[in-house]
């Protein structure tokens, strides 16, 4: 695993648990402490010593009581595990650069707790006081886990949470005796504490921003952007009465039952042919808003850390919505799918409608989100991950010289986009050949875009921005954010490229291809469910 994979996983285990609470909680407790400091900071300073001493110690008492509350909420929230569990390991994660991540994000988490309790301990002895008061309140939460089963008692998160607070309890010592003294060692002491803090303030800041979008990406991608229906009915393929479940989630497919996988992000991926060099918007004549020349279907499986691809012919023949040349709605007919985006407005609408036409072949399976890109920025990226490295299935050299049959070519720039969007139309089903070539491709760009994400961790950033005009897409920053995590962690290989069992028949003008419905039902099954084990049966 890489250390960019290791990192994200990391941040996962740590953002997981807080989406126990909504986001909203955590910005009205950030900004509560925040309103108390500025108080604690600037409003009591022009008081009387007195007053001053009270205002500030009740300032304390507040903060810490909103951290102990979010500490003890999340604890209490967090989802049930249904068993109980002791850990006595310290460092029991499989990788060391995600065990870092969770030691620092447990280790940080109780400093500011440590700093409260020793501003607050009174009486001699206060950092030993302050340091068993800490240990007992990481020792409740432990505890808490274990007896309400929404976690298990961690040796390790007790040591680090009890670190953490002896950090801070350190640091208050070490600020009160910076800010007593007036000499240049105690200056220097004073300005490295500050930027201490401030380097702590940007740190959960920036967790917290990646909190944020992470949670919010993930509720906004378990939304189905298709209007289709759900069609999937129980049946068995030799034509007996199968069994039907009250449960909607739940089919029965020759005699098994199967149960929708709600782990899945499915994404609409398509190339689109426009006259034009980037993605334009045209609104004025139906019908004349470019093809989807490639298409494919993107399912992630979170439960299985997968990716599948399932490759679909712009010439696959299905219910699309149709128009005029005006614009006026005629209803749905069975046409070219690839024809669906020519329909709308060639970016958002034009997506719509193939999400939708795609969503309705699949029998209303859920798609979460689309990108659609033209088909001349198949250059720019390929070139973007130091070219991919093909093996030429046929003879192309009235294409390009290099490309002879059997020859192995670093494609390059205008030779991407030859390889992946060629076809012969002298030739009847030559779109069968080309998606074959693509599908080669898209495997090998894989591999080559981990590794040129290796060497350079900004390269998707700087990718999809150079990609704006000749990329429509509904994945907003926070969408973003959450694919990418969930991605790091996924697999994905040659066999999870797969194509639509069909028939290719010469049409009255162009090609046509049927899918097999049966075929199409028992990829659905594979792909979107999983079978339901029966009572004695091991998982």
């Amino acid at each position: 695993m890489g250390v960019l994979t290791s990192i994200s996983r990391g941040l996962e285990a740590v953002s997981t648990p807080l989406g126990v609470l909504p986001d909203m909680v955590y910005a009205a407790a950030a900004a509560s402490f925040l309103l108390l400091l500025i108080v604690y900071v600037f409003v009591t300073s022009s008081w009387r010593e007195k007053k001053r001493k009270r205002g500030r110690t009740i300032c304390v008492w507040l903060m810490f009581a909103i951290y102990v509350l979010l500490i003890l909420a999340v604890t209490i929230l967090g989802k049930r595990t249904g068993d109980s569990a002791v850990d006595m390991g310290i460092f029991t994660g499989s990788w060391v650069m995600e065990t870092l991540v969770k030691v620092a994000a447990g280790t940080v988490a109780f400093v500011p707790l440590g700093a409260l309790i020793m501003i607050l301990m009174k009486g001699k002895y206060q950092a030993a006081k302050s340091m068993g008061a800490s240990f007992a309140l990481a020792l409740c939460v432990e505890i808490l886990q274990l007896v309400l089963k929404t976690g298990v008692f961690d040796l390790g998160n007790l040591l680090f949470h009890t670190i953490g607070a002896g950090i801070g309890i350190v640091f208050v010592i070490v600020w009160k005796y910076a800010f007593s003294r007036k000499s240049a060692f105690s200056y220097a002491m004073r300005l490295m504490l500050s930027i201490l803090i401030v380097l702590m303030l940007l740190e959960t800041a920036a967790f917290g921003a990646y909190h944020v979008l992470r949670t919010t990406g993930q509720e906004h991608m378990d939304e189905n952007i298709s209007v289709a229906e759900n069609q999937m009915i129980s049946k068995n393929t030799d034509g007996s009465d199968a069994k039907v479940s009250s449960d909607p989630d739940v089919i029965w497919y020759n005699g098994k039952a199967y149960r929708y996988n709600h782990d899945l992000v499915t994404m609409l991926v398509m190339g689109i042919d426009q006259e034009s060099d980037t993605i334009e918007e045209k609104d004025d004549v139906s019908g004349e808003s470019g093809q989807a020349d490639t298409i494919f279907l993107m399912v992630m499986d979170k439960s299985k850390d997968e990716i599948k691809m399932i490759s679909i012919s712009r010439d696959t023949m299905t219910q699309i919505k149709t128009f005029d040349y005006k614009g006026n709605y005629l209803g749905k007919s069975k046409n070219h799918l690839g024809l669906a985006y020519s329909f709308g407005d060639g970016k958002v609408t034009s997506c719509q409608y193939m999400v939708d036409a795609v969503s309705n072949l699949f029998y209303g399976m859920p798609i979460n989100g689309y990108v659609a890109l033209n088909m001349n920025a198949v250059g720019m990226i390929n070139d973007a991950v130091g070219g991919v490295t093909v093996t030429v299935p046929e003879d192309m050299t009235q294409v390009d010289p290099s490309f002879a049959e059997g020859a192995t070519v670093t494609l390059t720039g205008d030779q991407a986009l030859k390889f992946t969007r060629y076809r012969d139309t002298e030739k009847d089903f030559s779109n069968n050949s080309r998606m074959e070539r693509q599908k080669q491709y898209l495997v090998n760009f894989m591999g080559q875009a981990v590794k040129a994400m290796k060497a350079d961790m900004g390269l998707p950033v700087s990718l999809y921005q150079s990609l704006t005009d000749d990329m429509v897409t509904n994945l907003s920053l926070d969408r973003s954010v959450y694919l990418a995590t969930e991605a790091m962690d996924m697999h994905f290989t040659a066999g999870g490229i797969v194509s639509l069992k069909a028939k290719s028949k010469k049409g009255s003008v162009y090609d046509e291809v049927y899918v097999d419905d049966d075929a199409l039902y028992d990829l659905i099954i594979q792909t979107f469910y999983t079978e339901e084990q029966s009572e004695g049966e091991s998982k």
